[in-house]
């Protein structure tokens, strides 16, 4: 995984995380109140277990290879399909010039099911060819629970303008690919960014077309979902960020990651806690007897969703 990319807001992303967690989903209440974490309905006293542990670079193996996004300018079209009884639904919002899309997750077995997937991951296609802006091409798995009757909360909304579809966002990169920060004096900054900005709003309206939006993601059920439920439920959420954010969350006093974080103060004298944890240490310092029966044994697979439709003149 893209390690810039992780370590760029984390602490705010990781934050967001624990809301999609195990209790997060199992305790939502149908008036929009904070969810209480209570412990799990099944009593886990004597029934067997098996030590499990979440390793990132093992989930991001799993997922690897299942699907290959098409790419932009692609003709493409798919039929809704379950992995693992899990599937997507995508919603979509129209704006004055753009659009938004969220994505829950809905069962179609009766049973409470714990997954890994990801939010986020969409394929546009306009008049049948694919538009698709570069979003999720890595795999950052969160633990989700549903079933019948609950579904996963909605994802932070994804908006989309003419300006970030991948048929014009070469364009909006372009004014950037020569530009050599290194001797760049800030006059030369605010212009190139003007640039930008001024392409952004010629571009902000969505261009004529029928569009059609899918969410995808890779369904991971198994020990890695086993363990990722039975860390959600002692208040570990995060998982995929929790190299960089250990310091914040609920491993934060075990000694096995004080080697790996250090304290630091921000340009405005906040201090902060800077972690860069192995993935090795991290799946020791993980590792829990989990119940036998969280273990659901079924391949990874894909889920895409039935495409959310709307046309703009």
């Amino acid at each position: 995984m893209n390690k810039g990319l992780m370590a760029v807001g984390a602490v705010a992303i990781a934050g967001l995380s624990a809301a999609v967690g195990w209790y997060g989903v199992q305790l939502l209440t149908g008036d929009g109140e904070t969810p209480v974490a209570e412990p799990s309905s099944t009593p886990t006293a004597d029934l067997p277990t098996v030590p499990l542990t979440f390793n990132l670079t093992e989930v991001e193996s799993e997922a690897s290879g299942l699907f290959t996004p098409p790419a932009c300018g692609e003709e493409w079209s798919a039929e809704a399909t379950a992995a693992n009884g899990v599937i997507p639904e995508v919603d979509v919002t129209r704006g004055e010039m753009s659009a938004s899309a969220t994505v829950t997750f809905t069962s179609e077995d009766e049973a409470l099911t714990a997954f890994l997937a990801q939010e986020g991951q969409l394929i546009i296609t306009r008049d049948g060819v694919v538009v698709t802006p570069d979003w999720g091409s890595e795999f950052v798995p969160d633990l989700f629970v549903t079933s019948t009757d609950t579904t996963a909360p909605s994802s932070d909304s994804i908006e989309f303008t003419g300006a970030t579809l991948c048929d014009t966002a070469a364009e909006l990169s372009a004014i950037w690919d020569d530009f050599e920060w290194s001797g760049a004096t800030e006059e030369q900054i605010a212009s190139r960014q003007q640039e930008a900005e001024d392409f952004e709003a010629a571009n902000a309206d969505l261009p004529p077309g029928d569009y059609e939006v899918y969410a995808w993601t890779p369904v991971i059920l198994g020990e890695p979902a086993a363990a990722a439920r039975a860390l959600a439920e002692e208040g570990v959420t995060g998982l995929a960020y929790l190299q960089y954010t250990a310091g914040y969350s609920a491993i934060r006093d075990d000694p096995r990651i004080d080697d790996h974080c250090e304290e630091s103060e921000t340009p405005d004298g906040q201090s902060e806690m800077l972690c860069d944890v192995p993935q090795d240490v991290l799946a020791e310092v993980l590792t829990r007897d989990v119940p036998e029966h969280y273990v659901v044994d079924a391949p990874a697979a894909v889920a895409i969703s039935e495409p959310a439709t709307f046309t703009v003149e």
